[in-house]
């Protein structure tokens, strides 16, 4: 072996061996926008809650692991009496998507609010019976950057039910609305009404944000546009992670001068007239229509309930 073989020889043994992961490191497959909605949308969920009266919020959710449900705590929490609303129902995706609302909202959940924070504004559901759907994975986010591609998938009033719209992530946001801790992205992926709570998923298929809030109007009332916003995943795994008290002790029942109130969720002004890419075809539903058909459908169940028990008395 002649001097300089033998040097090159020395010098590779003295290297450290690459490992496997290092050779291997298989990238995440990334899908197309169609591949995404066909694998994610099956695990989005429709929430409507509501009071006994009618009034009640519509938003999304994604079904994470343990068959819970990851949403907006803005979307199951009345912003009056800062409780849960007394009945929370749970829809799953059908098979395909019809266009008319009394077809595609079919067969309810019934869920209860397993514990929320209006702060960051998330919540977590938990379902009576078990949801048929895959769990969604809370992705890293940590190399997001500006500029990646993003879908959402959601319910925006007066659009479609499980609708997919597409963009990128814009900026990154620190302490959104002022909250410490709440770390969000920025995103042209349209977000509206109805959206709340939804996911903002990478090309992977993974949550990297729980989409909360959307900008329409400055303070001087011009228009804004392709200006949202998903809470970044690692806040929602932190906080899923942590110990948290039972609904009933997570809010004060009542709050006096001294006590600070939590941030509230900042009231959407209507979307302008603006036209967002909608990858999905609009079938519009409104959902005053929505609750007063769930109202009327609760009360019929009631009325059966008393009839059966009427007749049991006999």
């Amino acid at each position: 072996m002649t001097r300089p073989t033998l040097f090159v020889a020395v010098l590779l043994a003295a290297l450290p061996p690459l490992r496997a992961a290092e050779a291997e490191a298989p990238a995440a497959k990334t899908m197309s926008a169609k591949e995404l909605y066909q694998r994610a949308a099956p695990s989005v969920v429709l929430i409507l809650a509501a009071e006994k009266e009618g009034a009640g919020e519509l938003g999304t959710g994604s079904v994470i692991e343990g068959g819970r449900v990851l949403t907006n705590a803005h979307v199951v929490i009345n912003e009056k009496t800062r409780r849960p609303y007394p009945a929370v129902r749970v829809y799953l995706k059908p098979k395909r998507v019809s266009g008319d609302t009394k077809r595609d909202l079919r067969n309810p959940v019934s869920a209860k609010v397993a514990r929320f924070d209006r702060g960051l504004d998330l919540a977590i559901l938990e379902p009576e019976s078990p949801l048929k759907a895959e769990a969604l994975a809370l992705g890293d986010d940590s190399a997001v950057e500006p500029g990646d591609p993003v879908v959402a998938i959601g319910h925006p009033e007066q659009g479609g039910l499980w609708t997919l719209t597409q963009g990128v992530v814009s900026t990154v946001i620190a302490d959104l609305g002022g909250v410490a801790g709440k770390d969000a992205f920025q995103t042209d992926a349209s977000i509206n009404r109805g959206n709340s709570g939804g996911p903002l998923l990478d090309r992977s298929g993974a949550i990297i944000g729980v989409n909360t809030s959307m900008a329409r109007k400055a303070a001087d009332g011009l228009t804004i546009t392709s200006v949202n916003f998903s809470v970044k995943s690692s806040v929602a795994r932190r906080w899923i992670g942590e110990d948290a008290p039972v609904v009933a002790a997570s809010e004060p029942a009542e709050e006096t001068p001294a006590e600070a109130a939590p941030a509230m969720p900042v009231p959407l002004p209507p979307p302008p007239k603006t036209k967002p890419v909608i990858v999905t075809t609009p079938a519009p539903y409104d959902i005053d229509d929505v609750l007063e058909a769930e109202m009327k459908e609760m009360e019929d169940l009631e009325g059966e309930m008393r009839k059966e028990i009427e007749s049991r008395r006999r």
